[in-house]
C-alpha cells in the first residue's frame, strides 16, 4: 500500500472512529440507554433480609418490591389519611356493612388486561378461602362475600360494622392481582411471575441476592394526591438482600446502594458528616416497651407493674440510647396515629420517680424488691436497652439478670411463656395492633405480655366492630385509658424514622409508611 492510500486510510479509520463516539453519546441503543442522560436509571435499595415469595396473597413476610408491583383499592397520603386508589371514590351504606368501590376505568395490569371487578372479586375470595391459607385471612374476617355490580364496581359485604377496612386493604396484602393467577402461572407464579397493576413490574428474583422492577411505561393512573402523574422517572428499583448492617452502612457511603429505609442511631452522626450522604428524619409508627408476663408473680400485680412504670427515666433513654432521636412513649400508641392516639395520654402516664416506685414495692408486699429474669434479642439496640433498664430496675429494689437470645431463639421463648420481664418494640400504622398483642384469644403468643383480661376484650371488641371511624377511635381511647391505668406495659421511647439517601437521589419525598418511588423519585446518572 502506497504512503498516499496509508494516509487515506488512517484518515477514514479516524472519521469511522468519532462518528461511533457520536451515534453513542446520543444513545444509540443498549439496556444502558434510554434516559435523559443517555443512561438507564437504576435505583438501589437496601435490606437486612429478602422475600419469602413475592405473592401477597401468601406471604407472611411483606417485601417492599410488593408496594410498588401491585396498587390497591385505596392509598395513604403523606398524612396517612385514605385517598383513591384503584378505587376512584367508595361509599357506604347506612348500617355499615356495605361498602362499595367504583374502579377507576383506564388501570391495565403488566400483562395487557384491564383492571375488573372480576379481579377485585377473585383476589379475596382467594384469601377468604380457607384452602389458600392466606396469613393475611383473619384480617379480612369481617368480610362476609365480595359481590360484583358491574365491570368497574364492586360490593364488600361484612359481617358486622368494621370501619377499619380501608386500613386493612389499603395495606400491602390488599394488592389487587389478576383473576384465575394460579390457574393462568400455576408454581412460577409468586417467584418467577407476578402480575400487578402498579408503577413496577417484575423483571427478575434472584434469591439471597435481589429484585429487579422495571417500571410500567403505561402506568397513568396515579392517585391525584401525588404530585408526580404518569410512569415513574427512575427505569429500575433494585432491592439488595445485605444482612450484615455493617456491610449495608458501608455500601451505602461507596455508593453499591443508594438508598436505606431503617438507619441505626449510631450512624446518624457519621452520615450527616458525609457530603456525599442526605439523612432524612420523621416521625414513626415503631414504639418500644418493656414488658412483663403479667400471669405471673410478682408481675399479676398492677403496684408492681406501675412501680416498674415508674422506675423507667424514659428522657435519659432518648437522650443517651437514641441519642436524641426519638421522644418518650408513655402510652400503647404512637402519637403519629392522630385519629386513634388518646391526647391526654401524657397527663395520665407514669413518670420517672424512684420513690413513688419504692413505695408501690412496699405496698404491694416487696418491701426489699424482688430477683427476676430480663430477656432480650440480641440486637444492638435491644441488648443496650436491657443493661439501661437492669440499672434503672436495681435503683428501685428489682434485681434482674439479663438473657439474651437470637431473633429465632427469643420469638420460641416467648411462644413457650418463658418469659418474665423482656425487651420490645413493635412498628405498626393502626390501633388494632392492640387486638394483635392484648386479646386473650391472642394468648399465649402473640399475646406475649400474657394479659387475659375480659374487660379488655370487651373494650377492644366493641371499638373494632364501631359502626363509624369516628366512634372507633374514640372506642380505641378507652382502650388505651384502661391499659394506661392498669400498667399492662412500661412504654418507653418512640424512635424516630431514619433513612439515609446519596446525594444523587433526587425529589426525595419522606412518607410515614412507604417511599412512593413513582410520585417523581429520580436519580442523577453520570
Amino acid at each position: 500500500m502506497s504512503k498516499k492510500n496509508v494516509k487515506r486510510f488512517g484518515l477514514l479509520l479516524t472519521v469511522c472512529f468519532i462518528f461511533t463516539i457520536l451515534l453513542t453519546g446520543c444513545g444509540g441503543g443498549g439496556t444502558e440507554q434510554g434516559s435523559e442522560a443517555g443512561k438507564e436509571k437504576v435505583l438501589v435499595i437496601g435490606y437486612d433480609r429478602d422475600a419469602e415469595i413475592l405473592d401477597t396473597i401468601k406471604t407472611a413476610w411483606y417485601s417492599d418490591a410488593l408496594i410498588y408491583i401491585h396498587d390497591r383499592l385505596v392509598s395513604r397520603d403523606y398524612d396517612f389519611g385514605y385517598q383513591p386508589g384503584l378505587a376512584e371514590k367508595w361509599d357506604t351504606s347506612e348500617d355499615g356493612l356495605t361498602w362499595r368501590f367504583y374502579l377507576v376505568k383506564n388501570a391495565k395490569f403488566h400483562n395487557g388486561d384491564p383492571v375488573t371487578a372480576e379481579d377485585v372479586k377473585w383476589t379475596f375470595d382467594t384469601i377468604l378461602d380457607p384452602d389458600t391459607g392466606s396469613p393475611f385471612r383473619g384480617d379480612l374476617a369481617a368480610i362476609d362475600r365480595v359481590e360484583i355490580v358491574d365491570e368497574h364496581t364492586v360490593d364488600i359485604i361484612l359481617k358486622y360494622p368494621f370501619p377499619n377496612l380501608l386500613f386493612v386493604i389499603s395495606n400491602t396484602a390488599g394488592g389487587i392481582h389478576p383473576a384465575n393467577a394460579y390457574e393462568t402461572y400455576g408454581d412460577d407464579y409468586g417467584t418467577k411471575v407476578v402480575i400487578g397493576s402498579g408503577p413496577y413490574k417484575l423483571v427478575e428474583w434472584i434469591q439471597g441476592d435481589k429484585i429487579v422492577l422495571e417500571k410500567n411505561e403505561e402506568y397513568d393512573w396515579n392517585p391525584d394526591w401525588m404530585e408526580h402523574q404518569g410512569a415513574p422517572l427512575i427505569d429500575k428499583l433494585v432491592f439488595r438482600t445485605v444482612p450484615d448492617e455493617n456491610t449495608r452502612m458501608m455500601e451505602v457511603e461507596v455508593g453499591g446502594i443508594h438508598l436505606l429505609r431503617d438507619v441505626p442511631t449510631t450512624y446518624v452522626d457519621k452520615f450527616e458528616e458525609n457530603d456525599d450522604l442526605i439523612v432524612h428524619r420523621g416521625p414513626s409508627t415503631r414504639l418500644g416497651y418493656l414488658a412483663y408476663a403479667t400471669d405471673k408473680e410478682p408481675f399479676n400485680n398492677v403496684l408492681v407493674r406501675r412501680a416498674i412504670n415508674h422506675a423507667i427515666n424514659r428522657d435519659e433513654i432518648v437522650e443517651y440510647v437514641l441519642r436524641g432521636i426519638g421522644g418518650p412513649a408513655y402510652g400503647y400508641l404512637p402519637p403519629l396515629l392522630k385519629d386513634e392516639y388518646l391526647e391526654e395520654t401524657e397527663d395520665l402516664a407514669y413518670r420517672y420517680d424512684p420513690e413513688k416506685a419504692k413505695e408501690l414495692l412496699e405496698e404491694a408486699g416487696y418491701p426489699n424488691g424482688f430477683k427476676a429474669v430480663l430477656s432480650s434479642d440480641n440486637s444492638t439496640l435491644n441488648s443496650r436497652m436491657a443493661e439501661v433498664y437492669q440499672n434503672m430496675l436495681k435503683e428501685v429494689g428489682i434485681d434482674t439478670e439479663i438473657r439474651l437470645y437470637d431473633s429465632a431463639s427469643y420469638t420460641g421463648m416467648l411462644r413457650e411463656g418463658k418469659q418474665e420481664l423482656f425487651v420490645r418494640e413493635y412498628s405498626w400504622p393502626n390501633a388494632d395492633i392492640l387486638d394483635w398483642f392484648l386479646l386473650s384469644d391472642q394468648f399465649p403468643y402473640p399475646n406475649h405480655s400474657r394479659w387475659v383480661d375480659e374487660k379488655t376484650d370487651e373494650l377492644i371488641k366493641s371499638a373494632a366492630q364501631s359502626p363509624t371511624w369516628e366512634e372507633r377511635a374514640k372506642g380505641y381511647k378507652e382502650v388505651q385509658r384502661y391499659l394506661i391505668d392498669q400498667a399492662v406495659w412500661c412504654p418507653v421511647y418512640i424512635p424516630e424514622k431514619i433513612m439515609v439517601a446519596r446525594k444523587e437521589v433526587l425529589n426525595f419525598k419522606f412518607h410515614p409508611w412507604m417511599l412512593m418511588f413513582q410520585d417523581g423519585f429520580d436519580i442523577a446518572v453520570e
